[in-house]
């Protein structure tokens, strides 16, 4: 399944030749975007795709019908060499999705030869310098709480012995998953972030060295491989949430899967060449077979004010990055982006790419399953659901070593969790889309029949999603379905229950523990209400058996 190491030695050849050889993005003075009118006369032709695509991308789009077409071909080389010979010009990065390229220069006559080339649509060229002026980062920054010893535990009678990571994952339920043997085997996870820092030597990822499910890195800020050794750790420990595979220690959502570690963010910075850098590490995602990005990253503010994005922007067809999001999804990968931490900010909604029609979006609550105040809002300015589900980012532990423990907030980490989960799902049902396997895990959220701009959809359920794409259960949204009021609960749910059909209602928690039973003789109502008081905050089950079969419905107790 792996692209032969040559194929992807060749693509890197053509990104290259394409791009430039130097990539200089941080400290250039001017940067300019460069629109191509067409990509007329190319060297390259849809008729041979494995001179631009890995034989797994080029299988991704035919399992799920998707057409290879001109907007897949790399840059017209010709159009690249007319813009490099027109002055004293540097390029930087080429975009075949959004034909164009990113262009460094102080040479203003020959900027204004460049616009006059045929092949240049001048009207669409934007200028991406930098400015000294730093004002807020919407970057999915690593919150450290605290740091404590920890022992390691051992629990074999229990399945999967995930350590640290065992209320993060059981929340979703992705362990069912797990004991069923889809921990992510076959599928390529593409992570795109700000750097990968001691990944190399971390210890509950080190299984992903030693099994080569590390599959290629590539950095495109510097554009050589990735160095472990700079930039940031957030990329590892977004890595960790799903590759991490220690028994009793930490185990994440895909221990199994093979993954790509791609740089496209420039940490200390923040402007917009680095969604032009987040679109090109999705194309090369696309082009080495990816199944699936998770990014933590997200643009709203910039360091110069006149890039500033505005909610009005975020409508999901607006940015550079978004469209870039938009268009992987329509290669068939699923795209998974975390929601933003700006719920404490004025800014406060989700920013981009999380605002794409066809992305993910994945906003953080506590281990209590509360949301998080730290999490972006929705609703896109468009009036789309967003964030589309939950999973756990507020104090997510990361075992630093095997002896200490990180506590650490962040969508940046709900994220990955969900990717993991998402790619498990996946390997059951490798026959389904993308867009598929997205609704699937929407429509087992705890929210779903009732989404609000805090939790979206909800906490997913992977169990029901799997009985939901396996056709062991339906999805039922007429009158008759179990609507529980109000959700999450404080000290009471009420719901509405068919004496007649109903055989038995009951309360469990997460473990599956009984927590209540209903006594169905007595009630004299068809409204039914059941005291929360005195139980602890959490996840609740609430389960009605009548002789079609039994309805779970997912209730928090805050």
């Amino acid at each position: 399944m792996n692209w032969d190491l040559r194929r992807i030695n060749v693509l890197c050849v053509i990104f290259f030749i394409i791009l430039g050889s130097n990539i200089t993005a941080q400290i250039a003075p001017d940067k300019y975007w460069i629109q191509f009118t067409d990509k007329n006369n190319s060297p390259f032709s849809i008729d041979s795709p494995n001179v631009f695509l890995s034989q797994r991308a080029i299988d991704r789009r035919a399992a799920q019908n998707i057409s290879i077409t001109v907007q897949d071909l790399p840059v017209n080389p010709v159009y690249v060499t007319g813009v490099k010979i027109s002055g004293n010009i540097q390029v930087l990065t080429s975009s075949k999705w959004m034909n164009g390229l990113l262009i460094e220069t102080t040479d203003t006559a020959g900027l204004d030869q460049i616009m006059k080339l045929p092949f240049v649509d001048s009207v669409n060229s934007r200028r991406v310098e930098r400015s000294n002026k730093r004002t807020h980062s919407n970057k999915m920054d690593v919150l450290v709480e605290r740091t404590e010893k920890y022992q390691a535990t051992s629990f074999p009678e229990r399945g999967l012995d995930y350590g640290l990571s065992e209320l993060q994952n059981k929340m979703l339920k992705i362990n069912y998953l797990h004991d069923l043997g889809y921990t992510g085997s076959g599928m390529v996870i593409a992570v795109l972030d700000a750097g990968f820092i001691g990944a190399d030597t971390t210890t509950i990822i080190q299984p992903l060295f030693n099994n080569n499910q590390i599959l290629g890195t590539w950095d495109f800020v510097t554009g050589q491989p990735v160095d472990y050794n700079q930039h940031s750790n957030h990329g590892t420990y977004v890595l960790n949430c799903m590759g991490a595979n220690v028994a009793g220690l930490y185990i994440g959502t895909a221990p199994d899967a093979n993954y790509w570690l791609i740089r496209t963010e420039d940490a200390p910075t923040e402007y917009v060449i680095e969604e032009y850098n987040w679109v090109v590490g999705a194309e090369f995602a696309d082009s080495v077979g990816a199944d699936i990005i998770n990014s933590s990253l997200g643009y709203t503010t910039f360091d110069d004010s006149t890039q500033n994005h505005t909610y009005s922007d975020m409508d999901g067809n607006t940015t550079v990055i978004t469209k870039g999001a938009d268009i992987a999804a329509s290669k068939g990968i699923l795209v998974v982006n975390s929601a933003g931490n700006s719920g404490n900010d004025d800014w406060y909604y989700i920013g981009a790419p999380a605002d794409g029609d066809s992305v993910l979006a994945i906003g953080a609550v506590w281990g209590d399953s509360t949301v998080t105040s730290f999490s972006s809002r929705g609703p896109s300015s468009d009036g789309r659901v967003k964030p589309n589900v939950m999973a756990m980012g507020g104090w997510v532990p990361m075992a630093i070593g095997t002896d200490s423990v990180r506590y650490i907030n962040g969508t940046s980490f709900s994220g990955p969790i969900l990717a993991g989960a998402a790619a498990c799902l996946w390997q059951s049902r490798s026959g389904f889309s993308n867009m598929e396997i997205s609704e699937k895990i929407e429509q087992s959220c705890h929210l779903y029949v009732a989404p609000n701009d805090d939790y979206g959809h909800g906490i997913p359920d992977f169990e029901l999603a799997y009985n939901l794409i396996n056709g062991m259960t339906t999805l039922n949204n007429n009158s008759n379905e179990l609507h529980v009021y109000p959700n999450p609960a404080n000290d009471w749910i009420e719901f509405q229950l068919d004496k007649k059909a109903v055989k038995l209602v009951s309360l469990t928690d997460l473990s599956g523990k009984l927590v209540m039973q209903m006594d169905l003789e007595s009630m004299n109502s068809e409204v039914a209400r059941i005291d929360l008081s005195h139980l602890n905050p959490g996840i609740y089950f609430l389960n009605q058996i009548s002789l079609e079969g039994v309805l779970t419905y997912r209730i928090i107790k805050q």
